[in-house]
């Protein structure tokens, strides 16, 4: 790894790129001393995204459960026949609101 200044980044930044690629390494840009950017090799940045989906989706099914948790403890005292019937109830309505907007046709 390399570090650099902001305004040695500016003047070499045709040096910085050809380091990167030549060497696989990053270059840490500081700004007053503070790291602030990193220059990285393109492949690292493939990677990188492919790391930030997994944590992304990690993240999502990991939200997921704790919705379903807290639904199924709510509805601990409901019964199978019960829930049942609430699914009647809704697929019923959702049916009737699709026959009632013409988006489908429904025959009995």
């Amino acid at each position: 790894m390399r570090t650099a200044s902001v305004s040695e980044t500016r003047q070499q930044l045709s040096s910085f790129l050809n380091w990167i690629k030549g060497n696989r390494k990053d270059v840490v840009i500081e700004n007053r001393g503070q790291a602030e950017a990193v220059i990285i090799p393109f492949a690292d940045y493939d990677l990188l995204q492919e790391a930030r989906e997994r944590r992304r989706r990690q993240q999502t099914v990991d939200a997921l459960k704790k919705i379903a948790l807290e639904v199924s403890g709510r509805n601990e005292a409901m019964s199978v026949t019960e829930a049942e019937e609430v699914a009647d109830e809704l697929t019923t309505e959702a049916i009737n609101n699709l026959v009632g907007q013409d988006k489908v046709i429904f025959q009995a």
